[in-house]
């Protein structure tokens, strides 16, 4: 399959579906042509962002929250029983965790309104969510992908970042975690060169107390732990 003259690489048109297996665990997936092994190519190269409806998707409208990269979902359902009534996914990009942490949310009938959403980050906030619709954005102890060759896999960076001042709503705060020194000072460095991003907790505590499951098994062997609390300020937007 050859590139759209003047890509550098494809864009693929992408569905989000609810699974059929499992409440409130859905997928984020690159659409198949015919022959179902074959992917489409977006029309000229150009993604073809859809927008969900909040409401339809979480059971209410927003604002939402979001946690990316929600692993086993220990920090999730913990926040979860915290604000019942909170619509917040989330993002996990292995099935097999993925599906742990949906299974834990379908024991929690009383939580109608938290998901699951198996894929890509960046594809979720770039194609499916709506300007300013999140209050709250958690990242704890992503992948660092320590390898040299992998480090370009990182979410972290000032394209991530474009989508989350897209996203936000105005003060929404963002945490930040990593056990990663290398990872954690190459996040500090993006945060710093952002003018629309405040530094308010630079050594936080975690948030609401709650720990995720890898930060208890970290902190059990007496690792490091990099934490801090950011607020989105939108340019020329003041909170209402």
């Amino acid at each position: 399959m050859s590139l759209p003259a003047g890509l550098t690489s494809y864009e693929f048109l992408r569905s989000l579906e609810p699974s059929t297996d499992l409440a409130r665990y859905w997928h984020l997936s690159i659409r198949k042509q015919e022959d179902g092994r074959h992917p489409m190519l977006a029309p000229d190269g150009i993604p073809v962002p859809t927008p969900i409806s909040l409401e339809a998707f979480f059971g209410k409208p927003g604002p939402i929250e979001i946690e990316i990269g929600c692993g086993k979902g220990g920090f999730l359902v913990e926040y979860c029983e915290k604000h019942p009534e909170l619509p917040l996914v989330g993002l996990e990009w292995e099935n097999e965790i993925a599906c742990q942490a949906a299974r834990r949310l379908q024991k929690r009938t009383h939580l109608p309104h938290a998901r699951v959403l198996l894929g890509d980050a960046f594809y979720f906030f770039r194609d499916f969510l709506p300007d300013s619709c999140v209050g709250a954005f958690h990242m704890y102890f992503p992948d660092p992908w320590p390898k040299k060759r992998h480090v370009k896999n990182r979410l972290m960076g000032p394209r991530f970042m474009e989508q989350v001042l897209r996203t936000a709503l105005p003060d929404a705060p963002f945490f930040w975690g990593t056990d990663h020194a290398e990872y954690n000072a190459e996040a500090q460095a993006v945060f710093a060169s952002l003018p629309w991003l405040e530094m308010e907790i630079p050594n936080a505590e975690p948030t609401e107390g709650i720990m995720t499951n890898f930060e208890k098994k970290y902190r059990a062997q007496g690792k490091p732990i990099y934490r801090c609390k950011l607020r989105v300020k939108k340019p020329g937007v003041e909170k209402v």
